[in-house]
């Protein structure tokens, strides 16, 4: 019989969401690498990372509600952990621009200030997710960027309730709130905004339209702190195969059996399929604190927890590499569908994802953690949340 504790306790590093952690950036890298060829399901991922953050900040932000210093001691910690490596690839950007003649355009300023979510809506174009070089086969690509942009919005916005609140069943109260006007909001914006913004995936990038997955992991977090968590984790399995049960059921039931379709363009997708690929990552999510459980076992092993460890680094570097791997180390076409092309192109995504791999360890290892071994001279109090917050990678 399986055991329903989680695997640590409210204030410890859960062992099993470094593998969900792991799992997120694979899906996501397989979306940017692998997509074009295959089942395109892998930006799902983000949509993961978002449940994450929420069930993570949630939980370290009421439980330090109490601490002296609280504000000042959540900014310094996130700042030391998110804007190192972020504008340390915006260093290489203008370094690399120097030999690549970059054609830089004022929009790319709100990339900088994680703004970066709202570029496409301002311009109007899907070439703000790029920054074009003088070489017609090399871009610098930025877009996934939106996602950090999305949290950073987020990570401001939430701390303030959360302390300001500091009642329990209040902010579950708000988080349900939120669950459920999101969707609406969405719907919406679905039926109101001209075709042209609704191309450029406004209902996806806004950050108020992304807010139930952010605080339905805010709502588990706060679940498992109460009398609720027993029934909170027992209902974790059925959480996510009722959820991905529904989303096949709705996919099918629009688009039959062309897999290939499940992406964000079609209307149930942004509206009510968000909302199940959420519930699905809260599943996961639930599903890997349950100690003795499958996906415990399968998220806590040692190979997912290391990926999951460097899952930050592999996020942001992975399109910027993009360009340079698919130009210099193993050239892909998409034209053949061969059993032989699909076999190359497997092949050398898992070549890709190696060489992304090496250089987040290497970015964590020499850049990252001499920044995170800064948080105890820059933060006062109490260490209640310490613990976890150091083990708490920015998904993105």
């Amino acid at each position: 019989m399986q055991n329903s504790q989680p695997a640590a306790t409210a204030h410890h590093w859960y062992q099993g969401l470094d593998g969900v952690r792991a799992i997120a950036v694979t899906m996501v890298f397989i979306h940017h690498y692998y997509s074009r060829i295959f089942i395109d399901f892998g930006w799902t991922g983000v949509q993961v990372f978002f449940v994450l953050s929420g069930f993570l900040i949630t939980g370290i932000l009421f439980d330090s509600r109490r601490e002296p210093f609280r504000f000042r001691n959540f900014y310094i910690r996130r700042t030391l952990r998110i804007f190192p490596l972020f504008y340390f690839t915006w260093l290489l950007i203008l370094l690399g621009g120097i030999f690549l003649h970059l054609k830089w355009r004022p929009w790319h300023l709100l990339w900088v200030v994680y703004l970066g979510n709202y570029t496409r809506f301002f311009v109007g174009s899907l070439d703000c997710d790029h920054i074009y070089t003088a070489y017609s086969q090399l871009s610098i690509e930025i877009g996934h960027y939106w996602t950090l942009a999305v949290e950073e919005q987020f990570y401001l916005l939430w701390p303030l309730v959360v302390f300001l609140v500091g009642s329990r069943k209040i902010l579950m109260r708000i988080c349900l709130a939120v669950i459920v006007f999101s969707p609406l909001l969405r719907l919406v914006l679905y039926w109101t905004l001209p075709q042209g913004l609704l191309s450029l995936d406004f209902p996806f990038r806004f950050t108020f339209t992304q807010c139930d997955g952010f605080l339905l992991g805010g709502l588990m977090a706060l679940l498992i702190r109460g009398d609720q968590k027993e029934k909170t984790l027992h209902a974790a399995n059925w959480l996510l195969y009722s959820s991905l049960g529904c989303l096949l059921f709705l996919h099918l039931l629009a688009n039959g059996w062309r897999l290939r379709d499940l992406n964000f363009e079609h209307a149930w997708m942004p509206i009510f399929g968000l909302s199940l690929i959420n519930l699905a990552s809260a599943g996961l999510i639930l599903s890997s604190l349950r100690t003795g459980s499958i996906l415990n076992r399968f998220t806590s092993s040692w190979p997912l927890r290391q990926v999951g460890r460097y899952s930050y680094g592999i996020y942001v570097y992975h399109l910027l590499m993009e360009p340079f791997l698919y130009a210099f180390v193993w050239p892909m076409s998409d034209n053949s569908r061969t059993p032989g092309h699909y076999l190359h192109a497997a092949l050398a995504v898992v070549l890709y994802y190696a060489l992304v791999l090496a250089v987040s360890v290497l970015s964590y290892h020499f850049l990252e953690s001499p920044f995170l071994r800064l948080k105890s001279r820059f933060t006062f109090g109490t260490k209640t949340a310490e613990t976890a917050l150091q083990h708490s990678a920015a998904a993105s």
